[in-house]
């Protein structure tokens, strides 16, 4: 956020990494407490079509893409209860209408190799 110029405060959804694996979800939770991001409406999309590994961080954008375009923040399909120690504020419906500037794509890989992306529309003059 910091090199995107960015706020929390800005942040409309987190497309999380989202695995519910306790490890992973942990983690996660913990990086958006820091971030100062655990009241922002996150989901993952894992539950909707599987984790296909090296391509789960692609698809995940580019439908988050298609719903931040659209105003709509997704919900976590299959989201029953909180399994970590801190807050975070999960999306289990779909909302519609929301005016969105800005997003963040989470995504982790095997051996620590962790990114976000900061997505955001640009305004035309």
């Amino acid at each position: 956020m910091k090199q995107a110029g960015v706020s929390s405060n800005e942040i409309g959804f987190i497309s999380a990494h989202g695995t519910a694996t306790p490890y992973n979800d942990e983690m996660e939770s913990k990086a958006f407490q820091q971030a100062e991001l655990e009241k922002v409406p996150a989901f993952s999309l894992k539950a909707s079509f599987g984790h296909t590994l090296g391509a789960a961080g692609l698809i995940e954008s580019a439908i988050s893409m298609e719903a931040f375009q659209r105003g709509w923040i997704l919900p976590s399909v299959g989201y029953s209860s909180h399994g970590v120690s801190v807050p975070v504020t999960i999306s289990t419906s779909l909302t519609k209408g929301v005016h969105l500037q800005h997003f963040i794509k989470t995504g982790s890989g095997f051996g620590g190799c962790n990114a976000a992306l900061v997505f955001s529309k640009t305004t035309t003059q």
